[in-house]
């Protein structure tokens, strides 16, 4: 099983500039000297008519996977508690089409209502070709996307397709830069000059954005010279700033639009970012992401099951203070469990300040508002 890299059964896993723009509003880099200490500020500001008890502001953090077609209860229960703030749907939870996944989703947000919590992000990998959880658009991969128009036509189409279901939030598209054959991505990526895909990707996400989902470019600050899946294996990207700023083509087009998340790579990036996943690194928030976007877009983790992640002590804490928005836990709905009570202990005991967790509820909430149904 996969999270937002790509597939989730065996068919999947086999297919499986750098000047800093004008007016870039970064993040403060952190004053901390340890891994798990917290950040001194955040630049992102929590308004005083958005008040929220900081456990409620937690869980809109949690995105939580689950097996099957009928969520637990125990799940169902997270829900109404304000445990849980998102799903990720995969192949095995809407093995009915669209009917079944329809009934499906307004279970959940039945849960979130009955709770009196705010609507859920409902996300799924929809990316095209092999990566689709649902039949339907799109139906060519990324590859075979050939202009920027075709892409956002198929935007359109996929978004109607998700939103006939309830889906909110797609996991797609890839906006990484292929480095040819080598490249682990495949007929996944739009190709291999930055243009092509900053002009690809972001049509895509332009007819995502008329649809009325909200899309994800994937995976920051980029995995497209990975030999190996950050799914199944321990991903080094061993490049220097410049080389690896060379491909944020996408995220200076489209990368800070209101609608479009940007997904954190769990590869590590010795030579630019240094030794750990940079879904875990600070610079990634604070430095590279501004650089590339031009602003503070709301950020997702790729799988925080994957094996570069938990190889790693506190990693979802580390990742919080690290800067990052909404934590995906793909693999297991025990994971997302155990990280809840955790994560709230830190902020209780001061590991993770009040602050930095209400900064991302917010602008999560303010996500929601663009996408979710009430």
């Amino acid at each position: 099983m996969l999270g937002g890299c790509g597939g989730d059964d065996a068919t999947d896993r086999a297919t499986a500039q750098a000047t800093t723009p004008p007016s870039v509003t970064q993040r403060p880099a952190p004053t901390a000297t340890t891994d798990d200490a917290p950040p001194a500020t955040t630049a992102r500001t929590t308004p005083e008519d958005r008040p929220m008890p900081v456990a409620d502001a937690l869980g809109q953090m949690v995105v939580a996977r689950f097996a099957g077609t009928t969520p637990s209860p125990e799940l169902r229960a997270r829900i109404r508690r304000g445990e849980v703030g998102g799903v990720i749907l995969f192949k095995d939870n809407v093995t009915g089409g669209i009917d079944q996944t329809r009934r499906l989703v307004d279970g959940l947000q039945r849960e979130a209502r009955r709770g009196d919590r705010p609507p859920l992000l409902v996300a799924i990998d929809q990316e095209g070709g092999e990566i689709r959880r649902l039949p339907g658009p799109p139906e060519p991969d990324a590859s075979a996307m050939t202009s920027a128009a075709s892409a956002r036509a198929e935007g359109r189409r996929t978004a109607r397709l998700l939103r006939s279901v309830g889906v909110n939030v797609d996991l797609a598209p890839v906006a990484d830069v292929s480095s040819g054959p080598s490249s682990f991505l495949g007929a996944r990526a739009f190709g291999t000059s930055p243009d092509r895909v900053a002009e690809r990707a972001c049509g895509f996400v332009a007819g995502l954005r008329e649809g009325g989902v909200a899309a994800t470019l994937k995976h920051f600050p980029g995995l497209g010279v990975a030999t190996t899946n950050t799914d199944f294996d321990r991903t080094s990207i061993d490049v220097d700033l410049e080389r690896l700023r060379r491909d944020y083509a996408p995220y200076r087009r489209c990368g800070d639009a209101p609608t479009t998340l940007v997904m954190l790579s769990s590869a590590s990036y010795p030579q630019a970012l240094g030794p750990d996943p940079a879904l875990l690194t600070a610079a990634t928030y604070d430095r590279e992401l501004p650089l590339a976007t031009g602003g503070d877009p709301l950020t997702i983790s790729d799988d925080l099951e994957t094996p570069s992640v938990t190889a790693h002590a506190t990693p979802s804490r580390r990742a919080v203070n690290a800067g990052l928005d909404l934590l995906l836990y793909a693999r297991t709905e025990q994971a997302s469990a155990d990280a809840y009570p955790k994560l709230l202990a830190d902020v209780r005991a001061g590991r993770i300040p009040a602050a930095r967790v209400r900064e991302s509820a917010a602008a999560i909430a303010d996500l929601k508002r663009l996408v979710a149904d009430d």
